[in-house]
């Protein structure tokens, strides 16, 4: 049999209690203390969850700064070889009749390896353009641009400011290399034309909202491409250095990394924008989240909780009021009492925050709320013992324990833990009590299940790579610290590979980005069954992963687990479409026992990768601690 639910009745003090003086200026001093610590306390939250929000954005576009920095310094050392390798074989050829015709061909082979390039080109020493020319273009003179005679004086890869193409009419950058003939003499230069377009391609496929952006400028903080969401067809302000006051200061301070959050100065939107310099070579690529996209959950926050601030101020300015009224006219006691009772009948019938009244380990009462957040009916909670709410009769006793003893010594009981529905479901709640007497307390609990869940899935991502659930770079290097300090301490071997695709772009180019993605997943899996549940296998970012593996020594044992590695990738994949595809890799590893740090172990296998890729398609090679290097073919 149901006991009947009865909502709990405060007690006022009577009229013989009120002082006859002072009492208004009590309860105005009072309602004025009251208002000031509720808005105090309104605020600090408020700071508070912006100042998380604030944060998380900050992470997530820092990541995404380095990430494609990172990617961006992968193209450019891929076009920086292959210009490397023009000038020394240009260089080792001796004049004869059939030299135009061996650059072409060199041209031609190295063009096929830059996809991000749309012109390889060779200008003689007065800067005339005559050797990579379209089919129906004529030969024209570049010996006036500024990046013609800064690569005449250099050894290294100079790349030049954004400009635009006298060929093409279109946006874009010049990475160029000087050429020196058999006797050693200046003949002119070698140089790549990568377009403003494909920055721009590469970075709309970065998810940072409807007023997201990202950029890249050159060394002197020049334009040279720009994505935003909201203008995705855009070039203003492309080639030219139009910063704001913020960056323009936090770059002074470090041009490495820095992150500012202020109205940018070409669209004049406010967001956090973070800039990671692009490793090996003198650009900055930024990123940049728009307040109003990561800070819209925090606005709702402000509406509601001043809504509901000003709801409490106005319901304890309105008891003060009544109880004022109540002092100088005991004739309307009655009706004072009446709207004080609906008053507290709608706080303790309201949507949001459940309470319970509980004594001797038993509901005694419980209002809507609660019923609807634990999936009870009406007045189903009344005689049931508390312990049922809780995950265990063990964690009923700790939290009941402690509680009573905090609040019982005078304070309020505050904590976070998980409880059970009716169903049996868990979910997380906020816990709030106090005690009424010997046997009785009262209990206030939040649903706060969505947004513990929002929590962890915002961690999850900042950690883990959206398409194939891999740990990604950031907790990749977090790993190898790991490792690097377990070595130090036990002495323990580990090694740390890299893995590049071979073959991956025609897929992409023949079955779609659709059909990449599946590789890359498919490849992630194999992966994974490969190495043990001690290891980490990672993905860096395009078709770049990595692998740690712990308690290795011998480069013999690396080499065994990278040939099955392989072996697993050259296996033919099935498509979703049905179609069979393959691809190949290469991969570089480094022993890491007598690393120093985790910066030189990535830069050591990242060149192991390279070095591997530069022999041909399909190889291993593995750098040991004493740098020998063992090289293997597929």
């Amino acid at each position: 049999m149901k006991l009947a639910m009865t909502l709990p009745r405060f007690p006022l003090p009577t009229l013989a209690w009120v002082p006859r003086g002072p009492m208004a200026s009590w309860l105005v001093a009072g309602n004025l203390l009251m208002m000031i610590a509720l808005g105090a306390m309104t605020a600090l939250s408020l700071w508070s969850h912006r100042a998380t929000e604030t944060d998380r954005a900050r992470d997530v576009v820092e990541n995404l700064a380095q990430n494609i920095a990172v990617e961006v310094g992968a193209e450019l050392r891929n076009t920086d070889n292959a210009l490397a390798t023009i000038a020394l074989r240009y260089r080792s050829a001796r004049q004869s009749p059939d030299q135009a015709a061996m650059v072409a061909r060199l041209l031609e082979e190295q063009r096929g390896l830059l996809p991000q390039v749309v012109a390889l080109r060779i200008a003689d020493m007065n800067g005339t353009v005559t050797t990579g020319l379209m089919p129906d273009e004529r030969p024209f003179n570049i010996g006036d641009r500024a990046y013609f005679s800064q690569a005449r004086l250099s050894d290294a890869m100079v790349i030049s400011e954004p400009l635009n193409s006298r060929a093409q009419g279109h946006w874009c950058i010049i990475l160029a290399r000087r050429l020196i003939d058999h006797d050693g003499n200046f003949d002119g230069i070698v140089y790549a034309v990568v377009t403003a377009k494909h920055f721009v391609d590469r970075f709309s496929g970065v998810a940072l909202g409807p007023s997201g952006a990202v950029a890249l400028r050159s060394p002197d903080m020049n334009l040279v491409a720009r994505y935003s969401a909201s203008e995705p067809n855009s070039t203003k302000g492309f080639g030219t250095r139009v910063l704001s006051e913020e960056a323009a200061r936090s770059l002074e301070q470090s041009r490495e990394r820095g992150v500012y959050l202020t109205p940018t100065a070409i669209d004049r939107v406010e967001r956090i924008t973070a800039y990671r310099k692009v490793p090996a070579y003198d650009m900055t690529l930024f990123t940049g989240m728009s307040s109003d996209y990561f800070l819209a959950g925090w606005r709702t926050q402000v509406v509601q909780q001043s809504l509901l601030a000003a709801l409490v101020a106005l319901a304890v300015a309105g008891a003060s009021a009544l109880i004022h009224r109540i002092h100088r006219r005991e004739r309307r006691a009655k009706d004072a009492l009446q709207q004080l009772a609906r008053e507290q009948d709608a706080m303790l019938q309201n949507d949001l925050i459940g309470m319970v009244r509980v004594r001797d380990g038993h509901a005694s009462w419980g209002n809507p709320a609660l019923e609807r957040m634990f999936g009870y009916g009406p007045g189903d909670m009344v005689g049931q013992p508390a312990h049922v709410l809780f995950l265990s009769p063990q964690e009923y006793h700790r939290v009941r324990d402690v509680g009573l003893a905090t609040m019982r010594s005078g304070g309020r009981f505050h904590t976070q833990l998980r409880m059970r529905r009716q169903d049996g479901e868990e979910f997380w709640v906020d816990l709030h009590g106090t005690v009424l007497s010997e046997t009785e307390s009262m209990w206030m609990l939040v649903d706060i299940d969505g947004l513990k869940r929002s929590e962890e899935q915002a961690q999850h991502l900042a950690l883990r790579d959206v398409l194939t659930d891999l740990p990604n770079r950031r907790l990749f290097e977090e790993k190898v610290g790991d490792a690097i300090n377990v070595a130090r301490r036990t002495g323990r071997g580990f090694a740390v590979c890299y893995l590049d695709l071979d073959g991956f772009k025609p897929i992409n180019d023949q079955h779609g980005h659709e059909a990449g993605d599946e590789v890359l997943i498919e490849v992630g899996h194999r992966l994974q069954d490969l190495v043990r549940a001690t290891d980490v296998v990672a993905r860096l970012g395009g078709d770049e992963f990595a692998i740690l593996l712990s308690d290795v020594a011998r480069p013999e044992d690396v080499e065994q687990t990278l040939q099955r590695c392989l072996f697993s990738i050259q296996r033919r994949i099935t498509l979703d479409s049905g179609d069979k595809v393959s691809v190949s890799a290469s991969l570089g590893a480094v022993l890491g026992g007598g690393a120093d740090s985790c910066r030189e172990l990535l830069h050591a296998a990242d060149d192991a990768m390279y070095g591997a890729k530069r022999s041909g398609k399909g190889q291993i090679r593995i750098a040991g601690e004493v740098h020998a290097e063992w090289a293997v073919a597929a």
